[in-house]
C-alpha cells in the first residue's frame, strides 16, 4: 500500500466507536503538523473476509521498534552492559499495565509503566538488567521532575527529556481532546542519550469530544480532566518555563502554520475520499444514530459527524488560544548569557557534539558532531561575547574560531579575527527555551547537523535558518569545566580573555590602543608591543610569565603558565 516502513506487523482497526471513521487519521496529521518523530500511517480499506463485506477499516502502523517507526537502536536479550543497554526502549505509562502478560514496574510517584520493547509482542524478550536500567532511567526523570530544583534547566526534568517532542507531544493530546492522553502515554529512549523523547500519538477513536464519561469537553483542559494518571503533567504545568514554551509553540501552530486551516483540508480530502466507502459501511452496520460505545454526541448522517469534528477543532483552537494565554508567564525565554566555562555544543536531534574533525590542529580543518567524550578537549569551546549579541567561539584545544565557509558545506577553524564577519555568531533562544539557534552574522546562516544524521563524523555545516522548526539546527550548550580567572578584569564591560594554546598565546577583546608586555618571573623583558587591533597572539616557551595590558581601556596584571 505505499506505506513507508517494511513490516510483516501491522494494525487493522475498525472505528466503530467513531461515525466520522478519521479520528485516528486526523490525530496523525496532527502529529505530523506539529513535527513528533513517528506519526502513524493511515490507510483506508474496505475489508472483505471469506466474500463478506464487513467494513471500512484503518491499515496504521503498529507500536514497534523498527525504520520508519519508533526507530531507536535495536537490542535483543543478550544485551547486558554499557554502552548498548543504554537503548533503545520504548515504554508506556499504562493504566492496564499489570493486567497484561508484558513487564511492567510502578514508579515511586504511582505511575504505572509497560516494557513495550524490548519484549514487544514482535520482538525480543527483555532481560533483568534491560529491566532494571529502563527502571531506573524512569524513577530518575520522575525524581527530577519532583524534586525542589525541578524547574532548574540543569538539575531538574528538563536535562533528562527532549523538551521539543515533549511540548509538541502536550498539545497535540490537547487539541485532540484525548481523553486516555496521560492513561496511556508513550515515551522512548535512544541509546547514549539520555533523555527521554515523547510519542507517538496513538488510539484516538474516543478523543476529539468522543467520551461521555468526561460531558462537553470541548473546553476542558486534559491535564485536569481526562482520565487518570495526570501525576506527571500535572507538576509540569507548576513551571513556568513549560507554561511559556507551550504557549509560544502553540501561537506558532495556529498564527504561522495555519494548524486548523491544515486540518480542515484533510478532512474535507478524507471525507471525498472514502464518501463511497462509509456508504457501504453504515449499510452494513446500521449505528449512525446509535450509541455503540462511549460516543458524546449522536447525529443521523456521516456529513454531520465530519461537519461536527471541524467544529469542534475550531472551537477547540480558539479555547486552547485563551487557555494557554491566561496561563502564560509574563518573561519571554531567557538570552543566552556565557559564563566562564568550556562548553560542549550538542544537537538537539542526536545529542552529538561539535568538534574538529580527526582532532586536527590546522587552519581550515573542518567540524563534524561525534559522541560526546568526556576530556576531549576537541569537544570544548571557549565562548567570547564581543558587544552582548555577538560571540566568537574557540575550541579548548586548537585556539581556533568556528568560521563559516558557505552554504551547505563544513565549518571549519580558522585564526581568532573579531573583525571577520564569518567567525561572528548570535546565540538565540528557541521557542521552547534551554535550546539555541546559532547564527553566522556574515551568512545569516544557522549551524546545521547535516542531514539529521545520528552517525559520528556527519558534517557540521551552514544552512537556511529554521531554528524554531529544525532540530538539526537546535543546540544545548553544556557546561564543562570552569576557565580559570587568567586576568585582574575592569570594568566587566572590558573583560580581557587571555589563553594558550599549543605554543601560542592569545589576548582577546582587546579595545583602544593598547601596550602589551611579556616579561620572565625574574622581570627580564621577553616581548612588548603596541596594538590598536582586537587581538593579540605571540608564541612562547614552555614556562611561566608576567603579562601587563596598558591602554586607553585595560589595565591589566597577569601571571600565565604554559
Amino acid at each position: 500500500m505505499n506505506l513507508p516502513a517494511k513490516a510483516r506487523n501491522w494494525s487493522l482497526m475498525a472505528n466503530y466507536a467513531d461515525k466520522s471513521l478519521m479520528r485516528n487519521a486526523v490525530a496523525s496529521k496532527i502529529s505530523e503538523i506539529i513535527g513528533l518523530e513517528f506519526s502513524p500511517a493511515e490507510k483506508f480499506v474496505d475489508v472483505v473476509l471469506n466474500g463478506e463485506y464487513i467494513g471500512n477499516y484503518t491499515v496504521s502502523d503498529h507500536k514497534d521498534v523498527r525504520e520508519f517507526r519508533v526507530d531507536v537502536e535495536e537490542q535483543d536479550a543478550t544485551i547486558t552492559a554499557l554502552p548498548y543497554l543504554s537503548g533503545g526502549y520504548l515504554i508506556e505509562i499504562d493504566g492496564f499495565a499489570g493486567g497484561r502478560s508484558r513487564p511492567w514496574f510502578r514508579t515511586n510517584q504511582g505511575m504505572p509503566v509497560s516494557i513495550r520493547y524490548p519484549d514487544n509482542e514482535f520482538g525480543p524478550k527483555v532481560n533483568p538488567e534491560q529491566i532494571k536500567y529502563i527502571t531506573d532511567f524512569t524513577q530518575r526523570f520522575e525524581n527530577a521532575l519532583f524534586s525542589s530544583t525541578f524547574k532548574d534547566p540543569d538539575l531538574g526534568y528538563r536535562a533528562l527529556v527532549d523538551t521539543t517532542s515533549l511540548i509538541n507531544w502536550y498539545i497535540g493530546s490537547e487539541l485532540t481532546g484525548n481523553s486516555d492522553a496521560f492513561w496511556s502515554t508513550y515515551l522512548y529512549k535512544r541509546r547514549n542519550i539520555d533523555k527521554f523523547f515523547f510519542g507517538p500519538m496513538w488510539d484516538y477513536d474516543i478523543a476529539f469530544n468522543n467520551d461521555y464519561r468526561l460531558g462537553e469537553a470541548t473546553e476542558k483542559m486534559m491535564r485536569d480532566h481526562a482520565h487518570h494518571p495526570r501525576t506527571w503533567i500535572q507538576q509540569l504545568w507548576k513551571d513556568e518555563w513549560f507554561r511559556n514554551a507551550v504557549y509560544r509553540r502553540w501561537m506558532q501552530l495556529v498564527e504561522n502554520e495555519q494548524i486548523i486551516a491544515k486540518l480542515n483540508g484533510f478532512i474535507d480530502e478524507t471525507a471525498t475520499l472514502i464518501d463511497e466507502s462509509q456508504k457501504q459501511n453504515f449499510q452494513r452496520w446500521n449505528i449512525l444514530s446509535y450509541r455503540v460505545y462511549l460516543e458524546q454526541v449522536l447525529f443521523n448522517t456521516y456529513n454531520e459527524y465530519v461537519t461536527y469534528l471541524k467544529s469542534y477543532l475550531k472551537r477547540r483552537s480558539e479555547f486552547l488560544t485563551r487557555s494557554f494565554t491566561s496561563d502564560k508567564p509574563e518573561d519571554p525565554p531567557a538570552p543566552f548569557v556565557v559564563e566562564d566555562f568550556y562548553y560542549m555544543i550538542l544537537n538537539v536531534r542526536t545529542n552529538n557534539a561539535i568538534q574538529v574533525q580527526n582532532q586536527s590542529n590546522d587552519v581550515n580543518a573542518n567540524l563534524d558532531l561525534w559522541a560526546p567524550q568526556e576530556g576531549n578537549n576537541y569537544q570544548q569551546w571557549m565562548i567570547l561575547p564581543l558587544d552582548g549579541k555577538k560571540f566568537q567561539i574557540i575550541n579548548r584545544n586548537t585556539g581556533l574560531a568556528i568560521t563559516g565557509n558557505g552554504r551547505g558545506t563544513n565549518l571549519i577553524q580558522t585564526n581568532p579575527d573579531s573583525t571577520n564577519a564569518a567567525q561572528l555568531w548570535t546565540i538565540n533562544p528557541v521557542l521552547t527555551g534551554n535550546i539555541y539557534g546559532i547564527i553566522n552574522q556574515k551568512s545569516k546562516y544557522s549551524i546545521n547537523n547535516s542531514g539529521g544524521s545520528s552517525q559520528n563524523g556527519t558534517a557540521v555545516i551552514e544552512y537556511d535558518e529554521r531554528i524554531t522548526e529544525s532540530k538539526n539546527q537546535q543546540w544545548y550548550f553544556r557546561k564543562t569545566e570552569q576557565i580559570e580567572e587568567t586576568a585582574i578584569r575592569q570594568p566587566a564591560t572590558n573583560r580581557l580573555f587571555v589563553y594558550v594554546s599549543g605554543d601560542v598565546l592569545h589576548v582577546n577583546n582587546l579595545t583602544g590602543n593598547n601596550v602589551i608586555s611579556i616579561y620572565t618571573l625574574s622581570g627580564q623583558l621577553v616581548s612588548t608591543v603596541k596594538t590598536g587591533d582586537a587581538q593579540f597572539n605571540c608564541t612562547l616557551n614552555q614556562g611561566s610569565y608576567i603579562l601587563t595590558v596598558r591602554g586607553e581601556n585595560n589595565h591589566s596584571k597577569i601571571i600565565i603558565a604554559k
